[in-house]
């Protein structure tokens, strides 16, 4: 099991960037761990100690609100990277919780075994910075929907994107998604289905 799962990390490093034999093996040690349904793999407050990567399952990132509301920011599915980027590089509580929305399984990387690797390799270096830009860019990209997209268009633009989301999260997740309440989802829904 733990080497196809790190078969399944080296195709995914492969995918952004040509690694060696010799580089990859300087990741070592790694853990792999089972996360049920519901439970919390970060919880806020907490610092996010690893990096994960997720080689069965779906989780969704998500805060509490002033509120007492679950706000769902990111969606993260099988053979990717999950983590907190803020706690995990200044090592300070998450303001996060990652959740496993079914049952799945992840491998850990802790954060002093990355921080060797980025000093070891700079192969390393440069996966840590592409994994990095991308988190950053699927968070910006919810930030960006939310500032200058109607909902109505953030909506067609996440099944133009994320067409899977709709099988896999509930109505009331994708309205704290999209910055909307769930009735208003609904009506949208209803308005496009009449289009």
């Amino acid at each position: 099991m733990q080497l196809q799962s790190m078969e399944r990390v080296k195709a995914f490093i492969n995918n952004i960037t040509t690694i060696s034999s010799q580089d990859f093996d300087l990741l070592g040690s790694s853990t792999n761990l089972a996360v049920k349904k519901k439970t919390n793999l970060l919880e806020q407050g907490n610092v996010c100690n690893n990096i994960y990567f997720v080689t069965k399952g779906f989780f969704r990132m998500f805060y509490v609100d002033l509120d007492g509301n679950e706000i769902n920011t990111r969606f993260t599915e099988e053979d990717n990277f999950i983590v907190d980027y803020q706690s995990f590089l200044t090592q300070t509580p998450s303001r996060y919780y990652w959740q496993a929305m079914q049952d799945s399984e992840v491998i850990t990387f802790a954060f002093k075994d990355v921080q060797q690797l980025y000093a070891s390799s700079s192969v390393w270096q440069k996966v840590g910075r592409i994994i990095a830009e991308r988190v950053y860019l699927q968070l910006n990209e919810r930030v960006e929907m939310l500032q200058f997209m109607s909902p109505e268009e953030r909506y067609q633009h996440l099944l133009a994107t994320r067409p899977e989301l709709f099988n896999q999260i509930s109505q009331f997740q994708m309205a704290s998604y999209l910055g909307i309440k769930p009735e208003s989802l609904s009506r949208l829904r209803k308005r496009l289905l009449r289009k």
